[in-house]
């Protein structure tokens, strides 16, 4: 393309220099980790170099790909077009939602499923690379040919046409040489065109040259804002035309440059109407008048952005020269910092607003403090020798720090740290400043008081003792009543209420169990919410209802399965609980569960690492970092939720939504596919439906098909809507009715006619029907008892065929192999260990060559029946082929005590006694086992393979013991491996 040339070793080294400088050039981002996801080969996309996107009305993408056009609704990415591949330069989605694609072929336009091309006259033309199209309000499009000239495709996508007038002079439109093109709000037409900018509008073409703030230079992307600025950009300047104003600004930051990309330049504007774009190896971002910079420390790729999407939930989408789809997950709200970007620690115990402006954070390795937006991050604890558990701001511009091991600092505004206690003396899991004393809640140890500005020792307050009303003295946690002197703690056998004129006392409260503990609470305006210890449940307490108090039972679906490890009530009053799957917020209103598909850094958050600072931002610890969430009432903001059907078919026949389709008599299968396009908390998202005419209850599906087979005839109506747990949201229902109708044998009439002659005919013969029934009755019902229990009989056999070994009674390998499938399951929903052990018995080929076939089948028996007599009831055996058996042992972890030691017991039971094999002389024999531990979301594919490879190191070093195949090191070669072994 004219203007552009290959990259040369010289500009990519004074690129590199570029970047070097970045940091001092410009203004920084918050040096914060950004909450990106690529996607990439793995979940669909089939090439990584990402030259385009444009989002549908229903939320779904399309990227556009050097070899390939993808769509993603979320759940997957898949080419539409098959194995068909195409160069995709540009994508752009009209009014009518037809998607136009400009590839180097041509000019093509998706919709209804089906692509078609603009016919051309010239086939050698094809559009300009970059920014070359635009869709026009009233259909069609516009677009910039290789050649420099602007073109029109009609509405239809039926021809292609120029776009300029003929009254416009040649020697004009010859020259524009257009590189970019953009369709403003008003109609105008803006384009980049020589050095310069253009403007068609009202038939009459405006030039903006260097007299006009638009210095000489390639301008290859255009954007209207959202308060009507014009922004210009090329590889070495940016521009914007005020609202209004005749010239253009330059607002170029220092050190941009375009990198590796030197066609595709664009901008985007976020939700808060801040402009995005490239630079060298990040984002630029326009905000406040300046401009910050995104970059390889925040975990951007470095080779390059060329394409960039916000889309209707606020997020961002940047395509990647070679790195794929990065989806800046929380984008508008959520940030997050971990070791990269300072922290001592990934594990963060506790998180505190000093009120100077500052947050505190206490991690696993000491504790830092940051300014309110994390730009910075100092070191200024004094050494510590455990985990920082507490922090506390005192409000009289002190500040205290706790550890796990039993260390106490206090420091007052300007001086030094002083240590309060010696180590070990007081192991705090929570501080609270109450009135003029500082509150240190020891767990099992008690609670303890000292004065707030470190005057006198801690005391213990021996005055709790006497409420406590089981063997449980732990005070777990305690919380200040919002606006109150009162404060509510939690301890092991209860809860307990402390006010300044009262002292401390045990409240009566309906609802929660004598003796049950608290480890968790939160207090608010007027509201106190707990976790209970025994039932794990989230109760909350109405503190202005009168009378007795009333703990009532919290069971929202976004909880269910959830452990929660902190709780907060902001000053919203909305309550906020760290869990081990995410942070879930209650809102007064609506339950909503966040994670890291939403921007959170990690989803394990940690015991009482929720905070608010003085903006009223929430602070959320985690064991993989720390995020924040700014601004939260703006994740009110409401997502579309909508299921939209891809395919209804009744047999051959398409169903649509809204009209009821009658077909003629006959069996049908019902086939639908649907999509449900969002991007954040699908591990929620399931479809409920059903279908009436067939049956009355509602089926609960997590797929994104169904299939009925054999409906006859009847009239049916399926309903079906999605529900997201997470977001507490359900689509709007769709319904589908359709009449099968019956044969012509089962119309009215001639059932009516068929009536009159049974009728007939039972008069006629009822003499002798009355005679012959009793009898007829009897040998039916007899006959039925027979072929009831045969049919039972069979079913059972096949059974038994189909999932136990037909010699030796354990089970077959697909039936082991679905167990094995099932406990893996189990262990990714809801944790735990899953262990396999493969055995093989030694020299087995002997036994067959010396004692005959029928010896060693009696001898596989043996063993089956001998394993069993050693296993577990939730153990299963199965014979993995020939003498091999794979065992299923859940809940076995090979690093607990007696792990290993109980597989060898199995292989000393073997060894122990000889086998009955028949006529023969009772056979000693021994065995071999290799065994392995699941790791996480590891396939049954990969536990196998190593299992296997356990069992042949025991069989390579002799046989008859117990090889334990552990996980290797990413860096390990894939020969080698840490093994443990067990030798009789």
């Amino acid at each position: 393309m004219n203007g552009h040339h290959t990259t040369t070793g010289l500009s990519r080294f004074l690129a590199c220099c570029v970047v070097l400088f970045l940091a001092v050039l410009s203004p920084p981002a918050g040096a914060q980790q950004l909450p990106l996801r690529y996607y990439t080969n793995t979940e669909g996309l089939g090439d990584l170099a990402v030259t385009a996107l444009a989002q549908e009305t229903n939320g779904a993408i399309w990227i556009g790909t050097e070899n390939g056009l993808y769509r993603h609704n979320g759940d997957s990415i898949r080419n539409p077009l098959g194995d068909e591949k195409l160069q995709v330069n540009n994508l752009a989605l009209g009014g009518d939602g037809t998607l136009w694609v400009a590839s180097d072929a041509g000019i093509y336009h998706y919709r209804d499923g089906k692509m078609s091309k603009v016919p051309m006259q010239d086939a050698t033309w094809s559009p300009l690379q970059g920014q070359a199209v635009a869709p026009l309000a009233h259909g069609g499009l516009l677009v910039v040919g290789k050649e420099g000239k602007l073109w029109r495709v009609t509405g239809a996508g039926a021809r292609l046409e120029p776009a300029l007038p003929p009254t416009l002079g040649s020697s004009q439109s010859d020259t524009l040489d257009a590189r970019s093109i953009l369709v403003a709000s008003d109609g105008a037409w803006w384009f980049g065109c020589g050095s310069g900018l253009c403007r068609w509008h009202d038939n009459r073409l405006e030039r903006w040259g260097t007299a006009d703030g638009v210095p000489q230079s390639e301008w290859l992307g255009l954007r209207q804002a959202k308060d009507g600025a014009i922004w210009a950009r090329s590889d070495r300047y940016i521009v914007r035309r005020a609202p209004g104003a005749a010239q253009f600004a330059n607002v170029t930051p220092d050190g941009l440059g375009h990198g590796a990309n030197h066609i595709w330049l664009p901008m985007i504007e976020d939700g808060q109407g801040r402009l995005l774009t490239p630079g060298n190896a990040g984002v630029y971002r326009w905000q406040a008048g300046q401009w910050q910079y995104f970059g390889e420390r925040n975990g951007l790729v470095e080779d390059g952005i060329r394409t960039m999407l916000s889309d209707a939930n606020g997020d961002v989408w940047l395509g990647t020269t070679g790195h794929g789809l990065a989806h800046w997950r929380g984008y508008e709200n959520w940030s997050s910092w971990t070791t990269r970007e300072g922290l001592p620690s990934q594990v963060v115990w506790s998180i505190a607003d000093d009120g100077a402006g500052r947050v505190w954070i206490g991690t696993q390795r000491g504790v830092v403090s940051t300014d309110a937006d994390g730009r910075t991050m100092t070191s200024e604890a004094p050494s510590v020798t455990g985990q920082v558990g507490g922090i506390l701001a005192d409000g009289r511009g002190g500040l205290w720090l706790s550890t796990f091991g039993g260390e106490l600092f206090h420091r007052r505004r300007g001086e030094s740290w002083r240590a309060m206690t010696d180590t070990g003396q007081i192991r705090a899991r929570r501080l609270l400043a109450v009135g003029d004393e500082l509150w240190v809640v020891a767990g099992k140890s008690g609670l303890f008081t000292l004065p707030l500005d470190g005057s006198g020792p801690a005391r213990r307050r021996d005055e709790l003792d006497p409420l406590f009303d089981t063997s449980d003295r732990g005070v777990n946690t305690a919380c200040h009543e919002r606006n109150s002197d009162v404060v509510w703690v939690g301890t092991g056998s209860g809860l307990l209420r402390y006010d300044p004129a009262r002292g401390f006392t045990r409240p009566q409260v309906n609802g929660l169990a004598q003796g049950d503990g608290v480890p968790y609470l939160a207090c608010g305006a007027g509201r106190v919410w707990l976790r209970t210890g025994n039932g794990r449940e989230l109760m909350r307490i109405d503190l202005r209802q009168s009378g007795i108090l009333q703990a009532v039972p919290m069971r929202p679906g976004v909880l269910k399965g959830l452990r929660i490890l902190s709780m907060l009530e902001d000053r919203r009053g909305w309550l906020w609980a760290g869990t081990d799957v995410g942070v879930v917020r209650w809102n007064g209103k609506d339950w909503r569960r966040f994670d890291e598909s939403n921007g959170l850094v990690w989803n394990d958050c940690d015991q009482n690492a929720l905070a608010e600072d003085a903006r009223g931002d929430i602070w959320i610890g985690t064991s993989g970092g720390v995020s924040r969430i700014g601004s939260p009432e703006q994740l009110e903001r409401t997502q579309r939720f909508v299921l939209e059907l891809n395919e209804a078919k009744l047999g051959s026949v398409d169903l649509k939504p809204g009209r009821k389709i009658d077909v003629p008599a006959a069996t049908y299968t019902l086939e639908l596919r649907w999509e449900v396009p969002l991007f954040t908390n699908r591990l929620s998202q399931h479809v409920r439906y059903r279908l009436r005419g067939s049956e009355d209850g509602w089926t609960d599906l997590t797929g994104s098909e169904l299939r009925y087979a054999g409906l006859g005839p009847g009239s049916y109506r399926l309903e079906l809507f999605a529900v997201n747990d997470d977001l507490g949201r359900r689509s709007a229902p769709v319904a589908l009715d359709f009449d099968i109708a019956p044969p012509w044998w089962r119309r009215p009439s001639v059932a009516a006619a068929a009536l009159i002659a049974v009728a007939l005919l039972v008069v006629a013969a009822h003499r002798f029907r009355v005679r012959r029934l009793v009898q007829h009755r009897n040998e039916l019902e007899a006959l039925v008892r027979e072929r009831t229990r045969e049919l039972a009989e069979s079913h059972e056999r096949m059974r038994e065929l189909a999932f136990t070994d037909s010699l030796t009674g354990a089970m077959s390998r697909r039936a082991i192999l679905d167990a094995a499938e099932r406990a893996l399951a189990q262990q990714r929903r809801h944790g735990g260990v899953v262990t396999l052990a493969l055995l093989d018995l030694d020299h087995f080929k002997r036994v067959n060559d010396t004692y005959g076939h029928p010896a060693g089948d009696a001898l596989l028996r043996g063993l089956v029946t001998r394993l069993r007599a050693q296993i577990r009831d939730g153990d299963c055996i199965g014979r993995y082929g020939g003498e091999e058996f794979l065992l299923v042992l859940p809940d076995l972890s090979l690093d607990g005590p007696n792990g290993v030691e109980r597989v060898d017991s199995w292989r000393h039971a073997v060894a122990a006694d000889p086998f009955d094999i028949g006529d023969a002389t009772p056979l000693r024999v021994t065995c071999s086992i290799g065994i392995a531990s699941a790791c996480a979301n590891e396939t049954l594919e990969s536990l196998i393979a190593r299992v296997d490879a356990a069992l042949y190191r025991a069989k390579a070093a002799g046989r008859n013991r117990v090889e334990v195949g552990l996980p290797r090191a990413p860096d390990d070669d894939p020969h080698r491996g840490d093994i443990v072994t067990r030798v009789s």
